[in-house]
């Protein structure tokens, strides 16, 4: 992510909040040079100049092509083979895996350093890099791609091993087991975008069975739980190291015989059917200190009311045109911005994609983008938002789902949209159970994937009254009453037509009729309002400024 100063504005020491400060385009060629024509909030990363219109955002650059590293020659000196002697990895191994020493500049220190050479090779031609110094310092080639560290291992296995370091990868080799690969970068708290594995997906596509093996602290379980929510945990099973931090530990104190026994003993993750305690516990005891872990929907004045949790599914509905679908695009911008989430959508009824497309784009910059934000805005959108194209041969419920759990092994994706339920092929319903069964279908795939789907769902007909539709209930989703008594949570969209408000739009208000557990709130509802000179952005509502004649007009939703 750029910063202000990349675009040369200054914004002294402020860190937060917005300002006016001078432009870098024009305030030079101004006759007062000193006004301050450029306005900056900090906090959205955005900036306009209301003199020359210099206008952009820092939170989204375009995609820089990977580098490649220069060929180096793979130098095994006596003092590395001692060096990784003295932690159980013999010669061969290194050769192995090509392991080498050069003499590197590490930033952390200021100053070059030997460091040990672990190359990262795809196909047999050298990707990455990465250096340790004796000290515990690495770094990486920048610019270069990020990818599994033994690539080519496990190119034709089918059964592989996944751990959390490179040395834990030669400790797996020197147990005599090769099918192995490591994660680049280690386990970090919080972090689980794995980029790499966005990068090489294609070599675990047809895998059979994946072990992983990442250490016994908190970052190592979180990253084990990634890693088998985007592989599907139906084919991974685990390693508790117990007492041992990691797989070297083992091998360095009880050596390869005791290794091997403990990776054996890889345990399955539950699925479907008895749970096992023993499986759940160290998640039970994370829930005890820590809760739920939710997330705002990022919705003025919405935190009081729902927060999303992700294992769970969410019934969206409201009489047409009154913006359910523009209110779901708001939240996916949000989720996307604010928690680098990823969103994947079927949404036929945003057809073109163009125009879908070019709606995020307008929320995501908070304005109605010419093409130079257009360009700027494409790898974030290319990044963080997948659609599922309709298929007339499966529009079923399983086909769209069956394409989410691809997205989610290919790209990591945490949202899903389905908008609307009515454009799903339901020529299988032959009884009232139909659509019960259908939605314990996508409690199960929340669950087994650890998403959050939202569930847009057109009411039956409904009475108006001087002139005005009635507020919709969940019990008014046309079908079945199992969507309210199904649902986690239930949002209605209700488009207050002429109740006016300062951004020329008429206010939406937004009723949380079910939040299943208290954690993610309560029920109640909130007034917003899209503000279309602003990207159709929602924002809050100033009550004084209402207007309540009805008033007819164009404005989309």
């Amino acid at each position: 992510m750029k910063t202000f100063n990349d675009f040369g504005i200054d914004i002294g020491n402020k860190s937060t909040g917005k300002i006016k400060t001078q432009c870098p385009q024009c305030s030079h060629t101004r006759k007062n040079k000193r006004d301050k024509c450029l306005s900056v909030d900090i906090d959205k990363g955005l900036f306009n100049c209301h003199n020359c219109g210099f206008s952009g955002t820092t939170k989204f650059e375009k995609k820089k092509e990977f580098i490649r590293p220069e060929k180096i020659k793979v130098n095994l000196t006596e003092r590395v083979i001692k060096w990784f002697g003295e932690r159980g990895i013999s010669e061969p191994t290194l050769q192995h895996w090509k392991i080498g020493e050069s003499l590197q500049y590490f930033p952390q220190v200021g100053k070059k350093r030997r460091a040990i050479n672990f190359n990262y090779y795809r196909e047999n031609n050298l990707v990455n890099v990465k250096y340790r110094d004796g000290q515990k310092n690495f770094k990486m080639v920048s610019g270069a791609e990020l990818i599994f560290y033994g690539l080519d291992n496990i190119k034709t296995m089918e059964k592989i091993f996944i751990v959390e370091g490179e040395i834990d990868a030669l400790s797996l080799h020197e147990a005599g087991i090769y099918s192995v690969c490591s994660v680049p970068n280690g386990a970090s708290k919080g972090n689980q975008r794995l980029e790499y594995l966005d990068n090489c997906f294609e070599y675990f596509k047809d895998k059979k069975e994946i072990i992983l093996c990442t250490d016994n602290d908190n970052p190592g379980i979180q990253l084990r739980n990634e890693l088998a929510r985007r592989f599907g945990a139906y084919r991974c099973k685990y390693v508790d190291f117990g007492d041992f931090k990691d797989a070297n530990e083992i091998l360095t104190t009880k050596g390869a015989e005791t290794l091997r026994n403990v990776i054996k003993t890889a345990k399955n993750f539950p699925l479907e059917g008895v749970l096992n305690l023993d499986n759940i516990w160290q998640s039970v005891l994370t829930y005890n200190e820590n809760g739920v872990k939710n997330y705002s929907i990022g919705l003025p004045n919405a935190d009081n009311y729902f927060k999303m949790e992700l294992g769970q599914w969410s019934v969206v509905t409201g009489i047409p045109n009154s913006g359910k679908s523009d209110v779901m695009d708001q939240i996916c911008c949000n989720m996307a911005i604010k928690y680098d989430m990823r969103c994947a959508m079927f949404a036929p009824e945003s057809f073109p994609y163009e125009g879908h497309i070019k709606r995020i784009a307008n929320k995501l910059n908070e304005t109605n983008c010419n093409n130079e934000q257009l360009n700027q805005t494409k790898d974030f959108i290319q990044d963080h938002f997948f659609w599922v194209k309709i298929d007339l041969e499966n529009l079923t419920l399983k086909g769209i789902l069956n394409a989410f759990r691809d997205l989610v092994f290919q790209k990591g994706i945490n949202v899903c949209v389905i908008d609307p339920w009515n454009m799903l092929d339901h020529s299988a319903q032959r009884d009232h159970s139909y659509i019960g069964r259908a939605l314990s279908e996508i409690t199960q795939f929340c669950q087994q994937t650890n998403t959050h789907l939202f569930l847009v769902a057109h009411p039956r007909k409904i009475e108006s009254e001087n002139g005005r539709y009635k507020k919709p209930t969940l019990y008014d989703i046309s079908g079945s009453a199992d969507f309210f008594n199904k649902a986690y949570n239930g949002l209605i969209v209700y488009r207050c037509i002429g109740e006016r408000t300062k951004f020329k739009s008429d206010v939406v208000k937004i009723y949380i009729e079910k939040v299943k557990r208290k954690e993610n709130g309560q029920l109640g509802d909130f007034d917003i309002a899209p503000d279309f000179n602003n990207g159709g952005i929602y924002k809050d509502i100033d009550l004084e400024t209402k207007k309540f004649e009805v008033i007819k007009d164009n404005i989309p939703f």
